[in-house]
C-alpha cells in the first residue's frame, strides 16, 4: 500500500472520527437506519434520553419505547413512508429513562447511491412536547372561549375597514348566518340591524373610527324569520406602531332575555308601585338588630321619617299591659321564624292609639347571614273595633236566645249545628259536639228518626221552611213531644246565610189533645148508642123480619123431610134461605155492634160509597117508617178514604136520621132524601145529604153546629157538632145550606 493510499484512510478515518465527534456533541437526538428502517446507530442524546444501551435500541428495539397509542396509529406508517424513499416526518411520544412519555417529531432524510436507492437514512428526533402541549391548551382554550361564548350569549368579530375578517361560532348564532357559507359581508351584517337602530350605530362606530377609541352601544337586529334580539356591542380598535388602523375587534352579547326581563321587572315595579300606592297596607324592613331602615309613607298614619333608627316596640302602648305576647314575640324574632297577623297596639300622629297587625319573614345574605325581617302592616283599629262590637253582639244575641222558652238552635247553610242556646244543653244534658250528632244518637225518639231526618234533608235541599211533630229525650231518658219550626235566613243576594231552628215543648199540650180526643170519641160513642136506641123499634124489625122468615122456611123443610118419599131438593132451597135469613139478620146486628162498641179510633183505607150502602141499610127501617124516598148519586172509582170507618158511618148515619125527621113534620109533599159522592180535584170526596124537609132558618144556620143548641123538642144538640169534629179531626169540613 502506498503512502498515498494510507493518507487516504487516514484522512477519510479522520473524517470519520470527527463525523461522530461532531453528532455525538451536536444538541440534538441523531439516528442512523438502514434502507429498510431498522436502527443502526443512535447518538449519545438518544441513549441518555431512552436510558438505555446501544443494543436495546438498534434494529426494531425502539419500537418497545413508543406509547401504545402511538404504535397502533403512527409507527405502523413508518414503513410505507420509508417505501416512499422520500424525506418524512413522524410524529409520536417515547418513553424517556424517567418512564415519562414525551412528544417528538422524527425527521429523517435519505442517503442515495449514484442510481437513486437508499444507502441509508439519517435523521433526527425533535422535542416537540412542550409545542404539543401548548397547542393542546390552546385548543381547550378555545373550546373554553366557544363555551364561555354560548352561556354569555356573546360572540367576537373581526374586521378591517371594508372586511369581516373573523366570526365566532356564537356570533353566527347570534346573528342567523350559516356558518357553511362563510363569513358574511359587512353589507349583511349591516342589513340586520333594525332600520331605526342603523344609522346611529354606523355614527357611533365611524365616530370611534375617527377618535381612535373603543365604542359600545345597544341596537336591535331583525333575522330573516322576523325575530327581533337585543344587543349590546363592544368593540377595540387596533393600530399599527405608525398609528394606522389595522383592524377593529369587537364583541356582540346577545341581551335579549335581559331586556325582557328587565322590561317585566319595570311591568312588575309598576304594578307594585301601584298597590303600594293604593292599598291600605303599608311596607317595612327592619335590619339585623331590629331597627327600622325602610317604611313606607302611608304608615301609622304619622311621621314615618321619625321612625326610622326606632324599634316597632319603642312606639307599641301595650308593652307593658302585655307582656307575654311581646316575649313570644321577640322570641320569634330571635328564632329568625317568620310570623303573621301579629296585633298590637300604636301610637298616631294624633295620639290616639291604633291597632296594628303586622306579618314578616326574615332576610338573609348570599352567605346565609341574618340580615332582618321585611314585611307588611296594616290598619286594623276599625276591624278590631267592628270584631269587638261583633262579639258584643254575639253576647246580646247569646243573652236573647238563652231568653227564650224553647230550645233554639242555629245552623250553617249546609245544616251544620254552629251554636245553640242553654235550654238545649240543659234539655240533653250533653256537649255541643254531641248535639251536633243528633241523628247518630237517641236524641230523638226511633219511631220518629227516619221521617225526622227526611223531613231536615229535605228542607235543606230546597231551601224551604219546615214544620213538623216529633219527640226528643230528655236527660233522665223521658221522650217529650216538641213543634219543630226551621226557618232560613237569607242575605243580600237571597243566599242562605244560616237556619233558626225553635223546638217548642208540647207535651202538655199534646196530652190534652189526647184527652180531648177521648172525650170527643166517647161523645161520639154515646151519640152511636143515643141513635142506636132512637132506632131500636125499626131495628127489632129489622132483626126479627129475617128470623120470622127462617122459622117459616124452617117449617117448610120439616114438611118436607115428611113426605115419602122426603124432597130433598125442597128441603135443601128451604135450608139455603135460612141461611141467607140467618146471614141478613147477622149483618144487622154487626152493624149495630160495630155502632155501640166502644172502641179507639182506627184509621185505614176504605171504600166510601161501599159504607154508606151499609149506613142506608142501617137506616133503612126508620126511612120506610116515615115514608122517605131515598136516592143515591154516588161516584163511580173513587179512591179510597183514609179515616175511621165507624166514626164517618156515623156522621152519614146522623145526617139521614135528621134528614128523615125534619121531614117527618111535612104534611103533603113528597119526602126525598139524596145522597151522594162525587171525587174533587184536590184528591178528596164530597159527600151531600139533601132532604126536602122544610129547611133550617138563615138566622140560625151558623149555629146548628154549636154544642147543646138544637131546635128540637127532644134532644141535647150535641149529634151536629159531635159530627162536625169528627170531620174536622179527619181534615174535612162540615157544613149546611138553607134549602
Amino acid at each position: 500500500m502506498s503512502k498515498d493510499g494510507d493518507g487516504a484512510e487516514e484522512a477519510l478515518f479522520s473524517g470519520e472520527q470527527e463525523l461522530r465527534l461532531l453528532v455525538e456533541t451536536i444538541p440534538a437526538l441523531v439516528w442512523r437506519a438502514g434502507p429498510e428502517g431498522n436502527v443502526e446507530y443512535v447518538n449519545k442524546r438518544v441513549l441518555e434520553y431512552f436510558g438505555a444501551p446501544l443494543g436495546e435500541i438498534v434494529g426494531w428495539g425502539w419500537v418497545e419505547r413508543v406509547h401504545p397509542e402511538d404504535v397502533a396509529f403512527e409507527v405502523r406508517n413508518w414503513p410505507e413512508k420509508l417505501d416512499t424513499a422520500n424525506p418524512h416526518d413522524v410524529v409520536c411520544r417515547f418513553r424517556g429513562a424517567d418512564g415519562r412519555y414525551r412528544w417528538f417529531n422524527v425527521r429523517g432524510e435519505p442517503l442515495r447511491a449514484s442510481d437513486g436507492t437508499v444507502l441509508r437514512w439519517y435523521g433526527v428526533l425533535i422535542d416537540i412536547d412542550e409545542a404539543k402541549r401548548a397547542e393542546d391548551r390552546l385548543r381547550r382554550s378555545e373550546a373554553l372561549l366557544a363555551e364561555a361564548e354560548r352561556l354569555s350569549h356573546s360572540g367576537a368579530v373581526a374586521a378591517n375597514g371594508s372586511t369581516i375578517l373573523y366570526f365566532s361560532e356564537e356570533a353566527y348564532r347570534i346573528w342567523g348566518f350559516d356558518p357553511a357559507q362563510g363569513i358574511p359581508s359587512r353589507e349583511a351584517v349591516w342589513q340586520r340591524i333594525h332600520p331605526d337602530d342603523r344609522n346611529r350605530v354606523r355614527a357611533e362606530v365611524e365616530r370611534a373610527y375617527a377618535e381612535k377609541r373603543g365604542s359600545s352601544s345597544e341596537f336591535r337586529i331583525v333575522l330573516p324569520d322576523g325575530t327581533a334580539k337585543h344587543l349590546e356591542s363592544i368593540g377595540q380598535p387596533v393600530f399599527s406602531p405608525s398609528g394606522e388602523f389595522v383592524e377593529a375587534v369587537g364583541t356582540q352579547i346577545d341581551v335579549t332575555e335581559r331586556k325582557s326581563a328587565e322590561q317585566a321587572l319595570r311591568e312588575s315595579e309598576g304594578k307594585f308601585r301601584d298597590y303600594a300606592e293604593t292599598t291600605s297596607d303599608w311596607f317595612w324592613e327592619i335590619d339585623a338588630d331590629y331597627k327600622l331602615t325602610s317604611l313606607t309613607e302611608n304608615a301609622f298614619d304619622s311621621n314615618t321619617a321619625g321612625r326610622i333608627g326606632t324599634s316597632v316596640w319603642d312606639h307599641a302602648l301595650d308593652l307593658e299591659t302585655e307582656p307575654e305576647k311581646w316575649r313570644a314575640f321577640k322570641a320569634t324574632l330571635d328564632a329568625r321564624r317568620p310570623f303573621r297577623d301579629f296585633v298590637y297596639r300604636s301610637g298616631r300622629r294624633d295620639n290616639a292609639p291604633r291597632a296594628v297587625k303586622a306579618s314578616g319573614k326574615p332576610v338573609f345574605d348570599a352567605a346565609g347571614e341574618f340580615c332582618g325581617y321585611r314585611g307588611t302592616g296594616t290598619d286594623v283599629t276599625a276591624l278590631m273595633r267592628a270584631q269587638e262590637e261583633l262579639r258584643e253582639s254575639e253576647r246580646s244575641s247569646r243573652a236573647a236566645i238563652d231568653g227564650i222558652a224553647g230550645l233554639v238552635s242555629v245552623l250553617a247553610p249546609n245544616g251544620e249545628l254552629e251554636t245553640a242556646n242553654r235550654q238545649v244543653f240543659e234539655y240533653f244534658g250533653r256537649s255541643l259536639e254531641w248535639v251536633k250528632n243528633w241523628g247518630t244518637y237517641d236524641a230523638v225518639h226511633p219511631e220518629d228518626l227516619p221521617h225526622v231526618v227526611e223531613f231536615f234533608k229535605r228542607a235543606i235541599a230546597s231551601g224551604i221552611p219546615f214544620n213538623h211533630e216529633l219527640r226528643l229525650r230528655r236527660f233522665d231518658g223521658e221522650y217529650r213531644w216538641f213543634d219543630n219550626r226551621g226557618v232560613p235566613i237569607r242575605d243580600d243576594s237571597g243566599r242562605i246565610a244560616r237556619w233558626y231552628i225553635l223546638l217548642t215543648d208540647i207535651e202538655d199540650r199534646v196530652r190534652a189533645l189526647a184527652r180531648l180526643e177521648q172525650m170527643q170519641s166517647d161523645f161520639a160513642h154515646m151519640n152511636r148508642v143515643s141513635m142506636m136506641g132512637e132506632l131500636v123499634a125499626s131495628l127489632s124489625h129489622e132483626i126479627t123480619q129475617p128470623i120470622a122468615t127462617a122459622r117459616n122456611n124452617a117449617r117448610a123443610a120439616l114438611n118436607f123431610l115428611d113426605k115419602q118419599p122426603p124432597d130433598l131438593d125442597e128441603v135443601r132451597e128451604a135450608l139455603h134461605s135460612i141461611v141467607g135469613d140467618a146471614d141478613r139478620a147477622g149483618d144487622i146486628v154487626h152493624r149495630i155492634r160495630d155502632q155501640v162498641k166502644k172502641a179507639p179510633p182506627r184509621k185505614f183505607g176504605f171504600d166510601l160509597n161501599e159504607a154508606i150502602n151499609e149506613v142506608i141499610q142501617l137506616a133503612r127501617s126508620a126511612v120506610t117508617q116515615h115514608g122517605v124516598s131515598v136516592q143515591t148519586r154516588l161516584g163511580e172509582g173513587l179512591f179510597p178514604v183514609e179515616g175511621d170507618r165507624v166514626q164517618l158511618q156515623q156522621v152519614v148515619l146522623n145526617l139521614i136520621l135528621n134528614a128523615v125527621e125534619a121531614m117527618s113534620t111535612v104534611g103533603a109533599g113528597p119526602r126525598e132524601l139524596l145522597i151522594s159522592t162525587e171525587q174533587t180535584l184536590s184528591g178528596g170526596v164530597h159527600v151531600s145529604v139533601r132532604d126536602s124537609g122544610p129547611g133550617i132558618d138563615p138566622d140560625h144556620v151558623d149555629r146548628v153546629f154549636e154544642a147543646f143548641y138544637t131546635t128540637k123538642s127532644s134532644g141535647l144538640g150535641m149529634g151536629l157538632s159531635i159530627c162536625r169534629s169528627i170531620v174536622d179531626a179527619h181534615g174535612g169540613r162540615l157544613w149546611a145550606d138553607a134549602n
